[in-house]
């Protein structure tokens, strides 16, 4: 688990993997530096790494710290996954050329977030996954419960120039690029999304890391009319949505930043912007303008 914000719900999730026989160990990165709480399971590692290294980064400081095991199990804290569908996944990755494994999300309304390929523009939105009754590859699976391969992570690690937000989708397009099955189990887990993520922070990560995905993965042209399409049409449509609303422009304003971060340089694999989370420059000139 990477973890960020209150110990209580990471703590209760490393209980309940700790009595799964399945799970031969958790371990928890601390991206926020806090300390070790004194009601984790004793078994569980608390890794604490010397600065936020982001969701991908927080992942392989974890992996790397653990490099003797088979498969890895990537996920918030802020999910239901029984037993049995994590069985199930860690058969289903256990096949031949299966790299990446995902089981059927659900959010806290029954309804299945996921998708089963991108659009031309590699962009939002992305055509919706309906529940199957078989296993079926799939374009990505959600980091919100990953199960990656060891093998496959060696092979295809997690870009952390992301950051937060599409550095799953990312490696599963690499992954499929070099020969690996991406899945989805029909075995269900619950995604509750009582997560720590500022909104305005996800604007942020989301905007721009859609045009770097598109630019990494995708045609000039296809990289290009994403940029318009936000521009044009997603952020004059959730300005005038958030005004009507009453909620005013703040979200607009760091989506704003995200589409300017995503045409401009793009930094090289594994080499985030040194001044990550970059929102937080945002969110302290705005602490300071308040009276």
């Amino acid at each position: 688990m990477v973890h960020w914000g209150p110990t209580e719900p990471t703590v209760e999730l490393a209980r309940r993997l700790e009595a799964m026989p399945a799970v031969t160990e958790v371990v928890v990165v601390a991206n926020d530096g806090a300390r070790r709480p004194d009601d984790v399971p004793p078994a569980t590692a608390w890794l604490v790494p010397g600065a936020n290294l982001g969701f991908a980064g927080g992942f392989r400081f974890g992996a790397d710290a653990r490099p003797d095991t088979d498969v890895y199990l990537l996920l918030n804290n802020d999910v239901r996954l029984p037993e049995r569908t994590v069985v199930a996944c860690l058969d289903l990755i256990s096949r031949p050329g299966v790299g990446i494994v995902g089981p059927t999300l659900l959010n806290a309304d029954g309804i299945h977030p996921g998708a089963d390929r991108l659009t031309p523009l590699f962009a939002v939105p992305r055509r919706r996954r309906r529940g199957r009754p078989e296993p079926a590859d799939v374009a990505f699976v959600t980091g919100a419960i990953l199960f990656v391969r060891a093998e496959c992570h060696r092979q295809v690690p997690m870009d952390t120039r992301y950051f937060l937000v599409y550095e799953e989708t990312d490696l599963a397009r690499r992954a499929a690029a070099a020969g690996w099955r991406v899945m989805i189990s029909p075995y269900q887990a619950w995604h509750t999304g009582g997560g720590t993520i500022p909104s305005t922070s996800y604007v942020y990560y989301s905007t721009r890391n859609r045009l770097w995905f598109a630019r990494i993965h995708g045609r000039p042209w296809q990289a290009g009319a994403a940029a318009v399409w936000l521009a044009l049409v997603r952020l004059p449509r959730s300005a005038g949505a958030n005004l009507l609303r009453g909620r005013g422009l703040a979200s607009w304003r760091y989506a704003w930043h995200g589409l300017r971060d995503g045409i401009g340089p793009l930094p090289s694999a594994d080499s985030p912007l040194p001044d990550e989370p970059r929102p937080a420059r945002w969110e302290r000139r705005a602490d300071r303008a308040r009276p």
